[in-house]
């Protein structure tokens, strides 16, 4: 991949506050500010933490077996298909 540089200039307070927080993070401050910039064009490949997810994968996992084979078993009437409905 073929990379450009650019120059970022701001005032000493905020170039501090960079360095803090990039070291903080344990990144360099260039991944810092690609990480910000690639969010902010909707180019980051990783998901927002501040943006609701609309899934159900907070749920994923929390079942021990037993609720896990109740749930399924309450699921399958689910899966019957009611002939009276489709005629």
């Amino acid at each position: 991949m073929e990379t450009t540089a650019i120059t970022f200039r701001d005032s000493p307070d905020f170039i501090d506050a960079l360095r803090d927080h990039a070291a903080k993070a344990g990144k360099s401050v260039n991944k810092v500010l690609h990480d910000i910039v690639a969010s902010a064009l909707g180019l980051s490949k990783t998901r927002d933490p501040a943006v609701p997810r609309n899934n159900l994968a907070r749920f994923s996992g929390c079942l021990d077996k037993e609720s896990c084979r109740e749930l399924r078993a309450a699921q399958k009437a689910f899966s019957k298909i009611d002939e009276d409905l489709w005629k």
